[in-house]
């Protein structure tokens, strides 16, 4: 039989000092409703329910804060707020905001510490950002020597194949040790390194030019020999291998600098600016040659043959003549019989 209390004012039920008032509802669930606004004063709300249903879509935490202590200017006063979750024998998880640096923690522990951030994690699948912020830019801030890290994953640099991954030390290592066809490109300008212990993989036809590096038509191709390559503009201009360098038409081999293997019946000059001279410290060697070379319009050509009658062994030619150089003592000779 229900019954109704009521009063024209104020209603108090007060009990012994640390009583206990009970409402008890029977041994079936009962309903205890408040249709007024409750305010719980102690230290202390526990709620034993199964499950708790909140109609407000926003809890506010550290409700009434004025900040006296921590933080003068305002602030959570207490440094944390934020949940904690009772873990038994476990130790608890906190989902925090610190309000020291203005940061939100997700760590094992309870406020106000220590925490535990060795196994602190966290499952999603998008990380949005805010285009109001620095264009939407995401910042990761670490401390000490910290990275980014892909872990737990089979393979992660075999999985980086769009070209909005993330790739990571393993897949750039083996981009440019163990792939050829992975380059410094920029368009038809390109550098290319190539190890002959590697595998040649198919060019990769991304990259402008990449397929006439394999192309023996071209000249670019070092299959069978390390090297690394310079083409600019489309055009092979050096290669470095592991006993010569061939730059354009030439090739530096140790001492000597010769015509590439191919290049035939070219002359090699050295050209210097006004009136600059060839200059040597030592001695200038000419390698005899049996015929004597065709002359050359404007120009005198020096060239070493079997030694005659002027016993130098120095030729001449020029489109006038040709002939042999006399020594000192052959000079005076002549001059003395002509």
């Amino acid at each position: 039989m229900g019954q109704v209390v009521q009063t024209s004012g104020d209603y108090t039920i007060k009990t012994a000092e640390n009583g206990t008032i009970l409402f008890d509802t029977g041994e079936n669930v009962g309903i205890v409703r408040v249709t007024g606004n409750l305010i719980v004063t102690g230290d202390t709300l526990t709620v034993s329910a199964d499950n708790l249903n909140v109609k407000d879509n926003v809890i506010v935490l550290n409700f009434g804060e004025t900040g006296t202590t921590y933080s003068p200017g305002g602030g959570v006063t207490l440094q944390y707020s934020g949940i904690q979750i009772d873990r038994g024998t476990l130790p608890s998880a906190s989902i925090l905001f610190d309000e020291s640096d203005d940061t939100w923690l997700i760590t094992r522990g309870a406020a106000p510490g220590p925490f535990n951030f060795i196994d602190s994690a966290i499952k999603v699948r998008y990380i949005r950002t805010n285009s109001d912020t620095d264009s939407g830019d995401l910042t990761l801030i670490g401390t000490g020597t910290g990275v980014v890290k892909v872990s737990g994953t089979l393979n992660y640099e075999l999985q980086v194949t769009d070209d909005d991954d993330i790739p990571n030390k393993k897949y750039v290592d083996d981009a440019i040790i163990g792939q050829p066809s992975f380059q410094i490109v920029a368009n038809n300008t390109r550098v290319i390194g190539v190890d002959k212990d590697l595998d040649v993989i198919p060019p990769d036809p991304s990259i402008a030019g990449s397929s006439a590096f394999f192309e023996n038509t071209t000249g670019f191709t070092t299959v069978g020999e390390s090297a690394i390559s310079v083409i600019v503009d489309g055009l092979l201009n050096a290669q470095f291998f592991t006993n010569r360098t061939e730059i354009f038409g030439l090739e530096f081999n140790n001492y000597e600098i010769t015509t590439k293997t191919g290049v035939t019946n070219e002359n090699i000059l050295i050209r210097t600016q006004g009136t600059g001279k060839l200059e040597t410290n030592y001695a200038l060697q000419l390698e005899t040659i049996p015929t004597i070379p065709s002359p050359v319009i404007n120009a005198s050509i020096l060239f070493s043959n079997n030694p005659s009658i002027g016993t130098t062994g120095l030729w001449f030619s020029n489109s006038n003549t040709n002939g042999e150089l006399i020594s000192k003592n052959k000079a005076l000779l002549f001059s003395m019989l002509f």
